[in-house]
C-alpha cells in the first residue's frame, strides 16, 4: 500500500493512547539503537556469531545492547564510533567512545537534541 501525503487528511488521527506510548517509546535513546543496528546489520553475526542479541533503553536517554560470544567490545566501539575514513563518516554520526573494558563499553551519542549514553555488554557463554 502506497500512501502519498495527499492521502493523510483521510487517515484517523492517532488517539490519546498511541500519542502516550509514543512519548515513551519515540525517544534519542530509540533512535539511537535504530542507528546502531543500521551500523551492525550482520557484525553481529559474521565470522565468529553472537549466540545472542539484546537491545533496548532504560529511558530516553540511555541504551543499553548486550551480545553473548561474537566479537570483542573493542571491535564493536571500533565499528560503532564516528570516523572520517577518505572525506566519508563511518559509523555512526556524532557516537563517541567514553569508557571501554574487555566486557563493557560506554560511549555517548552527541548527534540528538540531548545526549544519550550507550552501553555495551558482551557477555560470555
Amino acid at each position: 500500500m502506497n500512501l502519498s501525503l495527499a492521502d493523510q487528511a483521510t487517515l484517523p488521527d492517532l488517539s490519546d493512547q498511541e500519542r502516550h506510548l509514543l512519548n515513551l517509546v519515540a525517544t534519542p535513546a530509540a533512535t539511537l539503537l535504530g542507528l546502531v543496528a543500521d551500523a551492525l546489520r550482520t557484525r553481529l553475526f559474521g565470522d565468529d556469531p553472537v549466540t545472542w542479541v539484546d537491545g533496548w533503553q532504560t529511558n530516553p536517554s540511555t541504551a543499553r545492547l548486550e551480545w553473548q560470544d561474537g566479537p570483542e567490545v573493542a571491535e564493536v566501539v571500533e565499528h560503532l564510533a564516528a570516523r572520517l575514513v577518505e572525506d566519508t563518516v563511518e559509523g555512526v554520526p556524532g557516537l563517541r567512545a567514553v569508557t571501554t573494558t574487555d566486557t563493557h563499553a560506554q560511549l555517548v551519542w552527541l548527534g540528538g537534541t540531548t545526549p544519550v549514553a550507550l552501553h555495551l555488554t558482551r557477555l560470555d557463554g
